[in-house]
Formats: structure tokens, C-alpha cells, sequence
């Protein structure tokens, strides 16, 4: 869904004003430059034939040397940083012939808005009379899957760019949202405020769905998820593969280093990655077997004819070799960490979690720590796996018993006491919190078939509240909207086909954006905490989205791993 609108709102608002004549009919070329950011944007919903039908000549990127296009209009797509705007105003020096220039013009699409210091200097540079176009589009997110964002790098924390970001992804969907703010987090309703704000300037010439609900919440709604073992695929690759940014990176046969994308224009992936370990290694088999069938079809050839279909097909076959090899190296690489080290460590984790063993029977703080110092005491587990251990079990004992077991737990591990310092963090971020609905535990899933997937995200939970209309609006308090107040979803939905006649009416949307935390503890200094959505949330998104016919979209100023949360954690020491 996000990467078809953003790709339909690049196309409406940027290739076809420049690539098609009205008159002639026929599309004009250009040369697309894109910084950082318009790369990363560009690149998540367009494909180089796309580009290149949509007018396009070549891409080329800002921070690198180029060859000189002077007879060819040139198409940028920044974020109005300092950097990208000083590498335009390079491309048209002062006292150049024309014919020696980058490019016959420039236009210039922000993709968020752009300060007046910024401005000025391009109005005081020989770039000013080559520009033909200077626009904000305002496409400050960043698709990261179909139902999953990521607002702007450029915010840098800065609650005004985030919700600049979220409104501008309400916008390019046509969205007018019911606007709800979590009330232990000061600054979302800041956040909500400034949406609000923003959705009313933009305007619309598009038909606008009020069927639509956006709730801005902080991480401390669920701490403990980002802490724990998932045992899905892309979780798994994610914690403890090279998997990054949609690239899975592994060594070959001959250990030569070898990359996969894996993404959504992979249907194997599409169908594999929310699947649970024991699922994926079911289905193990039936790639091995696809594998050998590969092999027997390159191979199997005798006559001359077949010889040459063969070789006609080879690159797909060799394609299709590659992909299922990478899949069972993927699978192979995380069953072994699961079945080294990781096994009895995710059944504790859980336990502690959920606060019963598989059987249902309930686990005591006695009994917990008392397994747990089984684990923290073992020098050949990794630091972060001992942290991630403690911080679940200090975060579902209950605030009265932290002194006691912090300190039993302090003295009987060769952890670094520094490396304490995340938990006594952790502990801070909790406490300043108020209690939640949503904080305390969450009878188990329905489905236990796994002993190793008994937590579910509090996340399921608030969608949950929020498709039977039950969100505690103690907890979630409505923008613009007081209490009770008539709801206009269904007089829009008639009004643009949502009735019994006309087009479909489209689904409900739900946005949820969780975001970082930052307490004023003494001026000046300020402790933050790291916002961030996990793998196993953004599988929750999908399946809830499933379950309830509604379209359910999760964002961010960052994914989650457990390590980089644990990283994120250490940050400054505390005094």
C-alpha cells in the first residue's frame, strides 16, 4: 500500500510535469539526481524500468562526481539539508558558458519543507536563474514495507519534523485521521497537535477518507517486547543473521560473500517471513527437493534440442538456484544459533514474560531467578543476551522488589557494573512512567503450539481496543474531537461510493507511530530513551490487519533489533 502511493504521488507530482507534452503528446527526458534521502526514498517504491518509462535518462547521485549533461533538464530530489543544496549551487557556477554547465536547469522538489536560511542561499547563488521549478513535496517518510514506515533521518529526535513526517504520509494517502495521543507522554500530544496543524495547511484537492484513526504512543507501552527471542523468520535473521535493510548477506560453498534481497517482490519471502521456525524448517524439505529438481534440469539434457532449451532457460534456472540456496542457508543459519545456545534461554524468556511455564503452571520470582542465574553466571554468553535476560525479569517483578534482586543479580554475574547502568536505566524509564492498561501482562495467545511464542506484543492489544471502539480515552485522548462527539466516517463513505451503490467501500485504516521518550532530569541535560518498532510488532500489524479486514500501518523513527535497543540503552552513563 505505502510504496503505491508514494510511487503514484512521485508520478503525479514530479515525472509526468516535467515528461509529457500536452501538445505533442510525447514525453520530454531528463536526468533524476537524487541525495541520501531522495535515493532512499526513490529506490524503496521505483524499479529502474519504471524509472526509466517514466521519462527518466539516467539517475545519477548529488555526492558524487558527474559528466556534464548541459543540453538536458535535471530532476532533484533532496532533503533541503545544508549539504544537498551546496552540491546543487555547485552544478551552476557563476561566469560558465552554457554549454559547459551540469545541466540546461534545475528542478527542485524538498521532500519536506525548507527553512528561509536555506532559501536565501540559493536566492543569492548563480543557481537562482536556472531554476524552473523549486517545490516541497512533502514525502518526508520512508516506506520501509507495505504496512511500515519510517519517518525522515533528518528529524534527529525532533518532535515537530516527526509529526511533520506522519502528517505528510496522512497526505500522500488522503487521509484526515481521528487523531488520539497516549496521556502519559507529554510530548505526543505535541505531536498530535502539530499533525493536526499541518493536515489543515496542506489542504487536499483529492477526495479525503475520515475513516481513518492515528494513534501516537511512546515505547514504555511495551518494554518488554523488544527484549525477547522472536522465532519468525525475518525476526531470527534480523537478531542473529547479517540481515539488514532488506539484505540478507551470507558466504557461498567456496565462501565467497553473496547477498539476497529479500523483500516484498519476493513471494517466497512474502510467505515465509512471519512463519515460525518449526514452520520454515518443515519447509526445508520441500526446498531441498526444489533444489535437486534445478540441478536435474540443467543437467538432464541429451539431445541437441534439449541441450539448447536448457541453455535458454539457464539464467532463470540459475536464478531460482541462487534464491533457494540463500533461503536454506538462512534457515540452516537460524536453527544452529537456536539449537547451539538459544533454546532453553527463549523457554525462560517466555516464562518470564507470560509469568507460567508451557504446561500452565505459574513461575515465582524464586524460580525465576533462580534459572536465570543459571544463564547470567555463564561467561560464554554474549553480554547483551545476559542484559536482555535481566531487564525481562526486573521488568515483570513489580517495582517493590527491584533493590532486592537488582542487587542479588549485580553480585552474582562478572558483568561489567557500567554494563548495569542499562538496567538501572531501564528501570528509571519505567518507573516514570505511569501504570497502563497496556504495561500490565496480557492473558496468553489462544494459540500456544509453540512454547517458544506465548508473548504477544501489547500492540495486538490496542489494535484490538481500537477496531471494537472500547480504547480507553483516559489513556488515549482524542484530538479536535471531544468525547462522544458524531463520528463522519459514514456520511463520507456514501458520499465517495461507500454505500450499496457506486465503488467498494475501502477498508478502515488504523496508523500507529511509536516514538522515543525524553525526561528533563536536570538543566540542561535531558535523559532520552529510544522509540523503534520490532519485527515481531510490524508481524503483528500484518496479522491483525488480516483478522480484522482493516489496513493497519506501524511507524517510527527507527526498526528495533535487540541489540541495537540495548545499544541504544547504554547511551550517556548515568550520574
Amino acid at each position: 500500500m505505502l510504496y503505491a502511493a508514494v510511487k503514484q504521488h512521485f508520478l503525479d507530482n514530479v515525472f509526468m510535469k516535467h515528461h509529457h507534452d500536452p501538445q505533442l503528446g510525447t514525453k520530454k527526458h531528463s536526468v533524476l539526481v537524487l541525495d541520501k534521502s531522495g535515493m532512499d526514498v526513490v529506490n524503496s517504491c521505483f524499479k529502474i524500468g519504471d524509472v526509466a518509462s517514466s521519462g527518466i535518462l539516467l539517475v545519477e547521485d548529488l555526492a558524487k562526481r558527474r559528466e556534464p549533461m548541459a543540453s538536458v533538464d535535471a530532476i532533484y530530489v533532496v532533503a533541503p539539508v545544508a549539504q544537498s543544496i551546496e552540491s546543487i549551487i555547485r552544478d551552476f557556477p557563476r561566469a560558465v558558458r552554457p554549454e559547459a554547465q551540469q545541466y540546461r536547469s534545475a528542478n527542485i522538489y524538498f521532500l519536506e519543507p525548507c527553512n528561509d536560511e536555506l532559501f536565501r542561499k540559493i536566492a543569492d547563488s548563480p543557481l537562482a536563474k536556472h531554476i524552473k521549478t523549486i517545490v516541497e513535496i512533502n514525502v518526508n517518510f520512508l516506506p520501509i514495507e507495505s504496512q511500515v514506515f519510517t519517518v525522515s533521518k533528518q528529524c534527529n529526535g525532533d518532535m515537530m519534523k516527526i509529526a511533520d513526517g506522519i502528517a505528510s504520509l496522512c497526505a500522500t494517502l488522503c487521509l484526515k485521521p481521528t487523531l488520539r495521543f497516549h496521556s502519559d507522554f507529554a510530548q505526543s500530544a505535541e505531536i498530535c497537535y502539530r499533525i493536526d496543524q499541518k493536515l489543515k495547511e496542506m489542504g487536499s484537492d483529492k477526495p479525503v477518507s475520515t475513516d481513518a484513526e492515528l494513534v501516537v504512543m511512546d515505547r514504555s507501552i511495551d518494554l518488554v517486547t523488544p527484549l525477547l527471542h522472536e522465532l519468525t523468520l525475518q525476526a531470527m535473521a534480523a537478531d542473529l543473521t547479517d540481515y539488514s535493510e532488506g539484505i540478507y548477506r551470507y558466504r557461498g560453498d567456496n565462501r565467497e560473500e553473496k547477498i539476497l534481497p529479500l523483500d516484498e517482490t519476493d513471494d517466497l519471502w512474502e510467505e515465509l517471513r512471519h512463519q515460525h521456525l518449526a514452520d520454515i524448517l518443515k519447509r526445508v524439505h520441500s526446498l531441498t527437493k526444489d533444489l535437486k529438481q534445478i540441478h536435474a534440469a540443467t543437467s538432464s539434457g541429451t539431445s541437441a534440442k534439449e541441450v539448447k532449451s536448457a541453455i535458454h532457460q539457464l539464467p532463470a534456472f540459475l536464478k531460482k538456484k541462487a534464491r533457494v540456496e540463500a533461503y536454506l542457508n538462512l534457515a540452516e543459519e537460524c536453527r544452529g544459533q537456536y539449537f547451539n545456545c538459544l533454546e532453553k534461554i527463549i523457554l525462560l524468556e517466555q516464562d518470564m514474560a507470560v509469568e507460567h511455564t508451557p504446561e500452565g503452571a505459574k513461575i515465582s520470582d524464586s524460580q525465576a531467578v533462580n534459572r536465570l542465574s543459571t544463564f547470567i553466571m555463564q561467561p560464554t554468553l554474549t553480554t547483551d543476551i545476559r542484559l536482555r535476560l535481566i531487564l525481562i525479569f526486573m521488568l515483570t517483578i513489580g517495582k517493590d522488589k527491584d533493590e532486592q534482586f537488582f542487587n542479588r543479580l549485580l553480585h552474582h554475574t562478572d558483568i561489567p557494573e557500567e554494563e548495569f547502568q542499562v538496567v538501572k536505566k531501564m528501570l528509571n524509564w519505567r518507573d516514570k512512567a505511569k501504570a497502563s492498561a497496556f504495561q500490565r501482562r496480557r492473558p496468553p495467545p489462544e494459540d500456544e503450539r509453540f512454547p517458544t511464542s506465548r508473548w504477544d506484543p501489547k500492540i495486538r492489544n490496542i489494535i484490538q481496543e481500537i477496531h471494537a471502539k472500547r480504547l480507553d480515552e483516559r489513556e488515549f485522548k482524542l484530538v479536535g474531537q471531544k468525547s462522544g462527539a458524531p463520528e463522519l466516517r459514514s456520511a463520507m463513505s456514501a458520499r465517495y461510493g461507500g454505500g450499496l451503490t457506486g465503488r467498494p467501500r475501502e477498508k478502515r485504516k488504523i496508523i500507529l507511530f511509536v516514538v522515543g521518550k525524553v525526561f528533563k532530569v536536570c538543566v540542561p541535560s535531558k535523559l532520552s530513551f529510544p522509540g523503534g518498532v520490532t519485527y515481531s510488532e510490524m508481524r503483528t500489524v500484518y496479522e491483525m490487519s488480516k483478522v480484522s479486514n482493516t489496513t493497519i500501518l506501524l511507524g517510527s523513527d527507527s526498526i528495533l533489533t535487540p541489540s541495537n535497543f540495548i545499544e541504544s540503552l547504554r547511551g550517556p552513563k548515568e550520574q
